[in-house]
């Protein structure tokens, strides 16, 4: 048999077992193996893609590999290394459209921990994401914002600009997190600056600050679950003696803007 007709036979079957049975028709290599066959036409990748699984490990690594790491691979080029990289980047974008079309409810510290670790996955910049709320704790439509990338460090966040993103979106409430460039969760001293700075801004506006995530590899800090830095605005907080640093976040008494409605729901720690 002629062997592009051969290969041509085995990409068919290969993409036949997919259509017919999704991923789990395929080995993980397969998976690669099917990818790689959109950037390569005229040549056998099976090869490649088990390069690519004994070098990286996984399919994860492979789509998380930088540009040098992916072309040290012989055969791959500049339209493979695009590919991989358009898939990567395409997966967190529809996730967060689905999300955002079912108005996700992220009532939970740990529900936010594994909502920003899914988004940040990856990731080798410094990034601040936030996200904003209803009075439900749902997920706004494009509530999901991506405020900086490459900062060195909190002391240069623009906190106009976060306040001015909640503002246009109509939150009610928003979280913030970023992933620390040296990978260590706890707080430096801008980042507790920073915190405070922005928990004043939206006192004054009535926007409940309700969580500030500090998203390492290995490791997740939150504010909230702390304490000691317990500086969060944060109008839906129990009044009672129980509720940590209330003088920080503004009275109990305090009544709410009529611009935004105090939320009916509260974080679960």
């Amino acid at each position: 048999m002629d062997e592009s007709r051969d290969r041509r036979g085995h990409r068919s079957r290969l993409r036949e077992r997919f259509l017919s049975g999704g991923m789990s028709a395929l080995a993980e290599y397969e998976i690669l193996e099917l990818l790689l066959t959109f950037a390569i036409p005229r040549k056998d990748v099976k090869p490649i893609a088990k390069v690519l699984m004994r070098r990286f490990g996984s399919l994860k690594s492979v789509l998380n590999a930088d540009e040098s790491a992916l072309l040290s691979v012989g055969g791959l080029g500049e339209g493979s290394f695009c590919l991989i990289k358009f898939i990567r980047a395409l997966i967190p974008l529809f996730h967060m459209q689905v999300l955002e079309q079912e108005r996700l409810e992220l009532d939970s510290i740990d529900k936010l921990i594994e909502f920003f670790r899914a988004r940040m996955d990856g990731e080798a910049r410094e990034v601040l994401d936030m996200a904003c709320f209803d009075s439900e704790l749902r997920l706004m439509p494009g509530g999901a914002v991506r405020l900086f990338e490459g900062s060195a460090n909190m002391a240069k966040v623009d906190i106009r600009k976060i306040v001015e993103t909640a503002i246009r979106l109509g939150a009610t409430s928003i979280v913030l997190a970023h992933n620390p460039p040296n990978g260590d969760a706890r707080p430096s001293f801008d980042d507790i600056r920073f915190t405070q700075t922005l928990s004043l801004a939206c006192k004054s506006i009535r926007i409940n600050f309700i969580e500030h995530l500090i998203v390492a590899k290995s490791a997740t800090f939150s504010f909230r679950r702390d304490g000691r830095f317990d500086d969060l605005y944060d109008e839906t907080l129990p009044d009672d003696a129980s509720a940590p640093n209330l003088e920080s976040g503004g009275e109990a008494g305090d009544e709410p803007s009529a611009r935004v409605a105090a939320p009916r729901r509260r974080l679960r720690m």
